[in-house]
C-alpha cells in the first residue's frame, strides 16, 4: 500500500506539469497564434458544397421580336447614310451589364444601352407588348440615366414610366451554426416616375393613394372608378387602364 501511494505521489508533479503545459500552449495559441475561429474559418467541420448565384439578370429573358431606334449620332459614326432604326430583330435587355443583346445567326451581339434611344417589343401577332425609352431621352437624371424605362402611360397631361433595377440578395448562411441560405439571388426592384405637362419627373410610391393623388381634381371620380372595376394598381395592366380612363375624362 505504501508503495502504491509513493508511485502516485511521484506522478502528481508530472500530471500537473502536463496540464500546465497544455494550458499554456492553448492560451498562447489564442493570444498569439492562428487559433482564431470565426464564421468563415471554423476550427473543424465537414466540407460543404458552395452556394450558387441564382435569379435572372434580364428584364425579360426571352428574345422578343422588336423594333429598335438608335441615337442618330451613334449611327453616323459608322455610316452617315445608314438608317437609325431596325425592325424585326430578336433582342433582350441585360440589366447586369447594361447591354441590349441581339440574337443573330452567328450568336449573340451586345450593344451598349447608351447607343439605343427606344425599343418596342411585339407579340407573335404583331401587337406592341412593351415600349422602353432610354433614361437620357426622358431626362430622368436622378436614377438610371443609362437604363431603359418602360412606358406605362403617355397622355397629353401626364406621363408615367417604371424602372426595373437589378438587386442582389447576399447569402444568409452561417457556417458555425449551419443555418441560413448559401445562395445569392438576383431580383428586380421597380420604381415609378410620373411627369405632368408643366412639371418635372417625380418618383411615385406604388400605392393606391399616391396614384389617385396624381389625378388632382378628378380624385373622387377616379377613386370611384377604381372601386367599381376592382383594379389592382400594382399590376401594370390595371395601372395603364386606370390612367387611360383618367385621360378620357380629362378631354371630356
Amino acid at each position: 500500500m505504501k508503495k502504491l501511494i509513493f508511485i502516485i505521489w511521484c506522478f502528481i508533479p508530472f500530471m500537473m506539469f502536463s496540464q500546465e503545459e497544455l494550458y499554456q500552449t492553448t492560451r498562447d495559441e489564442f493570444n498569439y497564434g492562428e487559433f482564431r475561429p470565426n464564421n468563415s474559418l471554423p476550427i473543424y467541420g465537414i466540407t460543404e458544397k458552395p452556394g450558387k448565384l441564382m435569379g435572372n439578370i434580364y428584364l425579360d429573358s426571352i428574345f422578343r421580336s422588336s423594333s429598335v431606334v438608335f441615337f442618330k449620332e451613334i449611327v453616323k459614326r459608322y455610316d452617315p447614310n445608314a438608317s437609325d432604326s431596325i425592325a424585326g430583330a430578336k433582342m433582350r435587355i441585360n440589366l447586369l451589364e447594361k447591354l441590349v443583346e441581339f440574337k443573330m445567326r452567328g450568336g449573340i451581339k451586345g450593344i451598349d444601352n447608351m447607343a439605343i434611344k427606344k425599343i418596342q417589343t411585339f407579340d407573335p401577332a404583331g401587337n406592341i407588348l412593351k415600349t422602353y425609352i432610354n433614361g437620357k431621352t426622358l431626362g430622368i437624371y436622378s436614377a438610371g440615366e443609362d437604363d431603359f424605362y418602360e412606358l406605362i402611360f403617355d397622355g397629353p397631361t401626364l406621363k408615367v414610366v417604371s424602372l426595373a433595377l437589378l438587386k442582389k440578395k447576399e447569402p444568409t448562411y452561417h457556417v458555425a451554426l449551419s443555418v441560413g441560405d448559401k445562395n445569392a439571388y438576383y431580383y428586380l426592384k421597380t420604381k415609378y416616375f410620373a411627369k405632368s405637362m408643366k412639371g418635372d419627373w417625380e418618383e411615385i410610391q406604388n400605392n393606391k393613394n399616391a396614384w389617385i393623388n396624381l389625378t388632382g381634381s378628378k380624385e373622387k371620380r377616379m377613386e370611384s372608378y377604381l372601386q367599381q372595376n376592382q383594379l389592382n394598381l400594382k399590376l401594370t395592366s390595371d395601372l395603364r387602364q386606370f390612367f387611360q380612363y383618367f385621360n378620357k375624362i380629362m378631354v371630356e
